[in-house]
């Protein structure tokens, strides 16, 4: 059953994605409300073939403006934001009822959705974004990139829901069709002249720069953030992690260690930062750390998956992916035994990595 919900998607060249994005959320919402910034593929006849209005409006280097108009032209009482490159997963319906139920029962409350970023290795990555809330003149968007939702009342809580989508936009071969890489950095460096939070916009660059490959410059602009230290910010979580990947990439072990033990000590739940650890022990080939990779990895396991409404964090490091890892140390250490069991248990949440080494130890 579809919910008083208006569907907001900005859209430019998206004919590989707008169709599926469309048919997903349908079924949860009242309208759907498309504003097209100059697309010149089939975006826009796709969308009106699916019986969706498109309205048009210039680009104007800042997705603020464009999000704010959306929200002059919804009628539903509710507002989803969601982008072409995503999709609403199935069978929500009641997801969408309780968190429309929650937003009717409190105006001030700002709906978060959970995202599965789907990354180019395959790798899931999980996080939570305000995406959904009441359709008022309370609520507006700043910033011409990551633009985040602000408020005008003093009473504005968050909540998390249950409403999950999967975004397509971090794999490789769409971000180079659709040149994001370039058109974000400028947009980025745009903002940065004018931006009274810096660190926030230098996390968004190296962000940028690490989902391009570009190592040496993402740890350059996340190393600023990360000296400065905005442990108020919710994001400084995550410039620890992806700095810490980063440095892991460029073999920089040193920073690396003095960075894992400062943000565990700032973080002890988060999951994430002793999975890189235990990668990074692997990564060394040193038998000086060597015994430390069981141990990591079981604390992994022990802590369990990260609260993605908390942290940003990949699927799996407090499981299956630290279980493999577990198994992988146990066989080549000739712990056959154990190295099965992890397996396993990897395995029976469908990792494929897993059940390929399972299978080749019981053929041996």
């Amino acid at each position: 059953m579809s919910q008083p919900i208006s569907a907001c998607i900005m859209t430019k060249n998206e004919q590989d994605n707008i169709g599926a994005c469309i048919d997903s959320v349908k079924p949860y919402v009242k309208e759907i409300i498309i504003v097209d910034t100059g697309s010149e593929d089939d975006t826009v006849k796709i969308a009106i073939s699916k019986n969706v209005r498109v309205h048009h409006m210039e680009w104007k280097n800042d997705f603020s403006i464009i999000r704010n108009e959306m929200i002059k032209i919804a009628t539903q009482p509710i507002i989803l934001m969601i982008d072409a490159d995503e999709r609403v997963l199935p069978n929500q319906e009641e997801c969408f009822r309780d968190t429309c139920n929650l937003l009717f029962d409190d105006s001030d409350k700002i709906g978060k959705v959970i995202i599965l970023n789907e990354q180019e290795n395959k790798e899931t990555v999980k996080s939570s974004i305000s995406r959904i809330f009441k359709n008022c003149s309370g609520f507006s968007y700043a910033g011409a990139i990551h633009e985040q939702i602000q408020s005008e009342s003093s009473n504005t809580t968050y909540f998390q829901s249950n409403i999950t989508l999967e975004h397509k936009g971090y794999l490789n071969l769409n971000l180079i069709a659709k040149d994001k890489y370039e058109r974000n950095l400028s947009l980025l460096f745009n903002e940065l002249k004018n931006s009274r939070n810096g660190s926030y916009i230098n996390f968004q660059i190296g962000r940028t720069y690490y989902v391009m490959g570009e190592n040496k410059k993402a740890i350059d602009y996340l190393k600023k953030v990360y000296l400065e230290e905005p442990l108020n910010q919710p994001y400084y979580s995550t410039v620890i992690q992806i700095y810490g990947w980063a440095l892991l990439k460029e073999k920089n072990y040193s920073e690396l260690f003095n960075l894992l033990q400062r943000g565990i000590e700032i973080y002890p739940d988060y999951t994430d930062l002793y999975y890189l650890f235990g990668c990074t022990l692997i990564e060394m080939k040193s038998t000086e750390y060597v015994y430390l990779i069981p141990e990591t990895f079981q604390t992994c396991i022990e802590l369990g998956e990260p609260d993605s409404n908390k942290y940003e964090t990949v699927e799996g490091v407090g499981s299956f992916k630290a279980r493999y890892n577990l198994g992988l140390y146990y066989e080549l250490t000739h712990q056959i035994s154990k190295a099965v069991v992890e397996y396993r248990l990897s395995a029976s949440d469908n990792f494929k990595l897993a059940a390929a080494r399972l299978e080749k130890i019981i053929s041996a």
